[in-house]
């Protein structure tokens, strides 16, 4: 009879979790290849390490307590080739410009959360597009398949999780070259996160503690997004187990009943730091979020809230391309603060699309969005520096903690 440590039966209880359904899962067609890959991928190196894991989860329960505000942003969906130093030292340095503008309006150092280093695959609000008359897989991610309307671009390819791997660490290691990774005080460090989505990516990078728990070690900070936030589903389930700190998307058909649930199983012995929950309601319906944040305060869930001004806030526009209209997420962001504070919760920072790149993918501040050279998001539109530095500039501190 074998003995099974804690390890053991925690890693059992993960691959259970696995097992549950999973929405926004692409349709593998190699089977044997793909389990290939997740036996290489269960024995690489781990992108992140779990003493930063842990510094990180410390410092968020020290934002909790106002000490810090988080801004947590990059593309919306990464190009794995950009991952060489040229690429990443860019996207540092707007985090490094954005975090000293929240900062001013917070009154308090700023974390700086990269939408990096993973942020590689894509929910769908189908499984299928037709384009040029032709019935397509849609685009998931870089990860899964590509972005060009070709039947073969579109075919999911395991190969692709390697590859992915391979970039995450690259960028990383391009991070840390920086003087921004691992070693890096305060301020200065610039964290990993990404939507822990595509399931053969994340589980087997679940690693155990020498404490006998686990930790992912895909990312600093992983996220779930609103389509896969089911209580009895994978995603949930798999990410109440790992000793990161977790983050989850909320829109506006979340009910008080669900998101009490959700802080259940995320955060049941309600820890400051581990569980992080991102609005995105839209401004239209921001002030919607207030029983919420009022629900999860009486129940003594030391949460984070962190505004999402960009996903309620897409349309798309007379020229068929989806945009966001910065004044809308300029209005998101200032009443998003209000009813935060005046409904008990701690109003944490921000959660941006956004590049340092030359693009007009979003309308505002001067930016006329048309197709050509300066909309190339791979999904949805991104701010770009002007834009972001606006938004950002509307960010101002909790009223309670200025008072206190």
């Amino acid at each position: 009879m074998t003995d099974t440590t804690p390890a053991d039966q925690l890693l059992g209880d993960a691959m259970t979790a696995a097992a549950l359904p999973a929405l926004q899962q692409p349709e593998w067609t190699d089977q044997e290849r793909l389990a290939e890959v997740r036996t290489r991928l269960s024995v690489a190196e781990p992108i992140v390490e779990l003493d930063a894991v842990r510094e990180l989860r410390e410092l968020l329960a020290r934002a909790a307590e106002g000490e810090f505000c988080v801004l947590q942003a990059g593309d919306c969906a990464e190009d794995p080739a950009e991952c060489a130093v040229d690429d990443i030292r860019p996207k540092v340095d707007l985090l490094d410009v954005l975090g000293d503008v929240m900062s001013v309006g917070a009154g308090a150092p700023v974390l700086k959360i990269g939408r990096i280093a993973g942020q590689y695959a894509k929910p769908r609000s189908s499984d299928h597009e037709v384009r040029d008359g032709v019935r397509l897989p849609v685009y998931r991610g870089s990860i899964v398949n590509g972005p060009a309307a070709s039947p073969g671009a579109r075919r999911p390819d395991p190969e692709r999780i390697l590859l992915g791997h391979v970039a995450a660490r690259r960028t990383v290691t391009a991070i840390d070259s920086l003087g921004h990774g691992d070693g890096a005080s305060g301020d200065g460090r610039v964290w990993t996160s990404h939507e822990a989505l595509l399931l053969d990516y994340e589980v087997p990078q679940i690693r155990p503690t020498p404490e006998g728990g686990l930790y992912l070690a895909s990312t600093h900070w992983p996220w779930i997004g609103e389509r896969t936030r089911q209580l009895d589903g994978a995603h949930v389930r798999l990410l109440a187990l790992v000793e990161n700190p977790v983050a989850c998307k909320v829109g506006p058909t979340m009910t008080v009943d669900d998101v009490l649930a959700l802080c259940e199983v995320l955060d049941p012995d309600r820890v400051p730091g581990r569980l992080t929950l991102i609005p995105r309601f839209g401004a239209e319906h921001v002030d919607e979020l207030g029983p919420l944040v009022r629900a999860v305060s009486g129940a003594g869930h030391p949460v984070l809230w962190m505004c999402d001004p960009m996903h309620g806030n897409t349309v798309v526009g007379e020229h068929g391309l989806k945009t966001r209209r910065l004044e809308h997420v300029m209005t998101e962001i200032s009443r998003f603060v209000e009813v935060v504070c005046a409904n008990g919760g701690t109003s944490a920072g921000l959660h941006l699309e956004a590049s340092p790149a030359d693009v007009s993918e979003c309308e505002g501040a001067g930016a006329v969005v048309e197709r050509g050279e300066h909309y190339r998001t791979l999904c949805d539109p991104r701010l770009n520096t002007t834009q972001a530095v606006a938004a950002v500039a509307h960010w101002h501190r909790d009223p309670a903690k200025e008072s206190g």
